[in-house]
């Protein structure tokens, strides 16, 4: 039942939201495609691509696709175990956090220009620039994510394992990592969906593909409304399925939560 009036909201919202759409686009009060001649465009760009660009909307999409997985995986890798090790010791936490709450508040998109300063002697600079823009977006939720997990597992588990004689690394293979996942998990998914976004606006303003090239390219040769519409529509629904890939992750990764 509840799954029957979820999916009902759902329909009813995106019809909602398709007919103020198509009431502007009747209007004339904003220069937009009707909904029904977006979706056509979206087909064909699926179907036949862009034949100025020869590529399909999904070739585009995949090649921003690529560079997030890449990035986000570059930041688990770095950001997990030193999140485990500043949760785990306080005097860690308190000599990283000097550096990491200055580097924290500046944008991906701010680290664009020394990137490529520092790549510039690489063979493809843009695509260490763009991996470099994901890794910073998506670094610091999952940092953040693990060492508040890790810090703040409640003290009995602790203690019990402490008392049956535990080893320190069954304890935190088997009690801190278990009891922080949901909040480690929950840094992944804010982090994707922060590395997402900064590889599309990074693609905005450097790179010969992506998305968020395409998006800005069509705008530049002429504001092709439909086509902008279209990747920005491609952009939304990965976004959808990462999360939903994330949590069908989490549920089979913390069945306890959802018991």
């Amino acid at each position: 039942m509840r799954k029957l009036q979820y999916y009902g909201m759902a329909t009813f919202s995106l019809a909602v939201f398709l007919l103020i759409w198509q009431t502007a686009a009747f209007s004339k009060l904003v220069e937009l495609p009707a909904p029904w001649e977006t979706a056509k465009t979206f087909f064909d760009l699926v179907v036949r691509g862009d034949p100025f660009y020869e590529k399909t909307l999904q070739e585009l999409t995949l090649a921003s696709l690529k560079m997030v997985l890449a990035g986000c995986c570059l930041s688990l890798l770095v950001g997990l175990p030193l999140g485990i090790l500043m949760g785990s010791w306080p005097k860690l936490e308190i000599f990283a956090n000097t550096v990491l709450e200055m580097l924290r508040p500046i944008p991906p998109l701010a680290w664009i220009p020394l990137g490529y300063v520092l790549f510039a002697r690489m063979e493809a600079p843009t695509f260490w620039v763009q991996l470099l823009i994901v890794f910073v977006g998506s670094f610091f939720p999952i940092l953040l994510s693990t060492v508040e997990g890790v810090k703040n597992v409640e003290k009995i588990y602790l203690d019990v394992a402490r008392s049956c004689g535990a080893p320190q690394r069954d304890i935190l293979f088997k009690v801190r990592l278990p009891a922080a996942a949901p909040l480690i998990i929950t840094g992944v998914r804010v982090g994707l969906g922060v590395g997402w976004m900064s590889i599309i606006a990074a693609e905005f303003v450097g790179g010969k593909t992506g998305i968020g090239y395409y998006i800005w390219s069509v705008y530049n040769i002429g504001g092709r409304t439909a086509e902008i519409i279209s990747g920005m529509i491609a952009i939304g629904l990965v976004s959808f399925l990462l999360n939903k890939s994330v949590l069908f992750l989490e549920k089979r990764l913390t069945p306890w939560r959802f018991c």
